[in-house]
């Protein structure tokens, strides 16, 4: 009997109380995953700020998750566009001129050297394989990295390209001095040649510009070649311009003296 009453006496005191722990321990549950909801908005909310901040993140991450190894790294890729900008300076930027710098003042005036057509031809086939080794690197370069390249600097490059073709093929055909139109051959020979070097300069210049790793250095390099040629050309064309004239003077006064009627 006393066993009874004091369950009963429990029960009267703890049932009362079971809903109202029911009921704090459910609001505790929804308070601890308001908190967890809110904490995970915030980390969201910071994730996403970061994000817009820095979009170069998300660009590179794409970049590496949807590379299937056929672009070549960073790091990688700026050796090859060194070496891209390098066999094409050299080869089409340096050798080309040197080579039309021994046709034009090495052959008569103002310095005679009898074997100026064997290191002009030197010259262009050896610029000619190293700019084209160049330029079928970089076109590689262009296609795997799919960088985008200015229109200026790609139909520069694609007129070198067809131009200097024509020109080495032309070397082929090359009629002897006997054939009547060795004169039109060398006067397209001549134009052409001079073109290209006009076109190669602005080409190479135009990817110097395009924010090329150590292109200031590049550039600067190839002003300073440049600035070399033209000093040892200026001088060399007066002197040769000059020699001409003499030349041409002397030739119309032996003429004229030779066809004048003789004084009885």
């Amino acid at each position: 009997m006393a066993i009874s009453t004091c369950s009963l006496i429990l029960v009267g005191i703890f049932v009362p109380y079971l809903p109202i722990y029911a009921q704090v321990q459910s609001q505790s549950q929804r308070t601890i995953l308001s908190d967890l909801d809110t904490k995970i908005n915030e980390v969201e909310v910071q994730m996403n700020a970061l994000h817009l901040q820095r979009p170069e993140t998300a660009e590179t991450t794409y970049e590496i998750s949807h590379n299937n190894g056929h672009a070549p790294p960073h790091h990688h890729k700026r050796h090859l566009q060194n070496v891209y900008g390098i066999l094409v300076l050299l080869g089409w930027g340096i050798l080309l001129p040197i080579g039309v710098v021994i046709a034009r003042y090495c052959r008569t005036y103002p310095l005679k050297f009898n074997e100026w057509y064997y290191c002009h031809i030197m010259c262009q086939i050896l610029g000619y394989i190293l700019g084209l080794l160049g330029w079928s690197f970089g076109l590689w370069l262009e296609k795997s990295s799919k960088e985008f390249v200015p229109k200026t600097q790609h139909t520069l490059s694609i007129i070198a390209f067809i131009f200097i073709n024509i020109q080495m093929l032309s070397i082929c055909i090359r009629p002897n001095k006997e054939a009547g139109y060795c004169k039109c051959w060398n006067i397209c020979h001549h134009v052409l040649g001079y073109a290209i070097i006009g076109i190669v300069v602005a080409d190479i210049f135009e990817g110097l510009n395009n924010n090329q790793s150590h292109a200031e250095k590049l550039k600067w390099g190839y002003v300073g070649v440049l600035g070399v040629l033209a000093l040892i050309v200026v001088p060399m064309e007066i002197f040769r311009c000059k020699s001409m004239i003499m030349h041409l003077s002397l030739h119309f006064t032996r003429s004229k003296f030779t066809n004048s009627p003789e004084i009885s």
